[in-house]
């Protein structure tokens, strides 16, 4: 049995030509059966945002061939380079390393375990995922799960918006204040996720846009969304204020603030800047901006980084053994063939047995469990050399030779 891996990922293609070569799940299923027929082959299909790969098992070399070529066909350019192929050990190690997020876009990335799960329930369903390729990607689940618990390389946050709320959090507090976002793009949606999520007693939007603000609403329970004229009033009410617009220019100045003297924190997301950076000498206010918070997401960077190097280095024994039983698996053919004729041997023995013995129940099963440990004692010093083979040609010659050796009678083949 041989592994391949072949494909497109954000490493090696860009946006435009990964989305034409995309697959939704039916066209993943189609594409799949197409190939298994074509190549007599195993695959599995993982299409997501970042990339699209092909994985094979396949016995003969002609399937890696008639996976490119429909891989290929997908692609209204063609063959443009940026198709990559991987054979043997550094297709296994790609797969577990795209299973533990190591290969993502964001390391350690916790998304991508899942979707390589789904794409072996899809093959599963499709009749695609044989024994071989089904247990190489749960070798490579089970491990990726082993490394996450062990190294947590996703605790360490990289996006600069769940930083700056979790430092919110940890220097002044979230749970149970009221919070304001000003702005309605993707930032802010994510800051409004990011607060509700910490507990924030009360949320308010303040937008330009009416459409966007009951964009938002649908997605946040509970949010409350004013013009973005009315961002001085509601700032006046919260403890919370966050920056999120894209403005070209400052929407919240020092003079905006009441003096009150009431404890707020301000968490400036935007470039160039929302919040007026003088707020800062205020008395009980604090501001974080994105150079504040850019240090804390490049020390997360870097650990993630050491802790993916780590990842690397336990991966390697879990490779070299599914790669073993891969390899081993080559041989399964002329074992079952043993262990069939073994099997009938036994039955066939046991059957004259109890025959000429006269054999009770008893003493049958006795019988039958001392003839099962004889063949068993039998079987297990070729299966031990058929295993330890390493050379593919030695494998293959061994099997054949096996299969011939124990092969059914004709008068068992024809059922006479």
């Amino acid at each position: 049995m041989e592994f391949a891996v072949l494909g497109l990922s954000c490493r090696t293609a860009p946006l435009p030509l990964r989305e034409q070569a995309a697959f939704t799940d039916g066209q993943a299923l189609d594409f799949c059966r197409r190939l298994a027929d074509e190549a007599d082959c195993q695959c599995m299909v993982l299409s997501t945002c970042n990339r699209c790969e092909v994985y094979l098992v396949s016995e003969g070399a002609q399937a890696l061939p008639a996976a490119r070529a429909a891989y290929l066909a997908r692609l209204p350019g063609g063959d443009n380079g940026c198709l990559f192929t991987l054979t043997g050990r550094a297709g296994l190690e790609h797969l577990f390393r795209v299973a533990a997020g190591l290969d993502s876009m964001v390391l350690g990335e916790d998304q991508i375990l899942g979707q390589v799960q789904h794409a072996l329930t899809l093959a599963r369903a499709g009749g695609t995922a044989g024994k071989e390729l089904g247990r190489l990607v749960q070798l490579a689940v089970t491990a990726a799960k082993r490394i996450k618990t062990e190294l947590a390389i996703s605790t360490h946050p990289l996006s600069l918006c769940y930083i700056g709320v979790q430092m919110l959090e940890r220097e002044f507090g979230v749970k149970g204040r009221r919070a304001l976002v000003l702005g309605s793009g993707a930032m802010a949606g994510l800051a409004l996720e990011h607060l509700m999520a910490a507990g924030a007693a009360q949320l308010t939007v303040c937008c330009r846009t009416e459409s966007h603000g009951r964009a938002l609403a649908q997605r946040i329970p509970g949010l409350r969304v004013l013009p973005f004229s009315g961002r001085r009033a509601a700032a006046a009410e919260c403890e919370l204020i966050v920056g999120a617009t894209a403005s070209p220019h400052t929407v919240f100045r020092a003079e905006h603030l009441p003096g009150d003297g009431r404890p707020r924190a301000f968490l400036d997301l935007a470039i160039p800047r929302d919040i007026d950076p003088a707020l800062a000498k205020r008395p009980g206010v604090h501001l974080w901006d994105v150079d504040s918070l850019q240090a804390l997401s490049e020390t997360n960077l870097a650990r993630r980084r050491e802790l993916a190097r780590q990842g690397e280095a336990l991966l390697a024994g879990d490779v070299t053994a599914a790669l073993d039983w891969l390899n081993a698996s080559r041989v399964d053919a002329g074992i079952a063939a043993m262990q069939h004729r073994c099997a009938e041997a036994e039955a066939d023995t046991l059957a004259l047995l109890v025959e000429a013995l006269h054999l009770d129940d008893h003493d049958a099963r006795r019988a039958q469990k001392l003839l099962h440990a004889g063949f068993r004692r039998l079987m297990r010093e070729p299966i031990r050399t058929l295993k330890g083979l390493e050379d593919p040609a030695r494998q293959e010659a061994y099997t054949r030779m096996m299969r011939e050796l124990f092969k059914e009678s004709e008068t068992e083949a024809t059922g006479e």
